[in-house]
């Protein structure tokens, strides 16, 4: 059963709902990450692999979804700014090994 935060009555309670959103959360990140990797695949040249601008809209997107879902914007700029940082260095280093083969 799925708790609301309003109807946790225990530590216990939010502990759980808290692992349960964390594998969601591992889960959606794996997914993700399937998309980079595809990502990797397609493109011709470690260059590519840093787009200012796409990081850029990225960033505001999800800052505005954050806002409007009662999240602190400048956490999800933190969090996704990390994720994106080490998805473009993989990226650099898969196109990179693929083109010294």
């Amino acid at each position: 059963m799925i708790r609301k935060p309003a109807d946790c009555t225990s530590k216990a309670h939010i502990r759980t709902e808290i692992d349960r959103l964390d594998a969601d959360l591992v889960a959606l990140l794996a997914e993700r990450f399937g998309y980079v990797r595809r990502m990797a695949e397609i493109k011709s040249s470690p260059d590519e692999a840093l787009v200012p601008e796409r990081v850029d809209e990225v960033l505001d997107r999800v800052a505005l979804a954050a806002g409007a879902a009662g999240l602190d914007e400048q956490l999800a700029r933190d969090l996704w700014r990390r994720l994106i940082e080490w998805n473009i260095e993989f990226e650099r280093r898969t196109i990179a090994a693929r083109l010294a083969q």
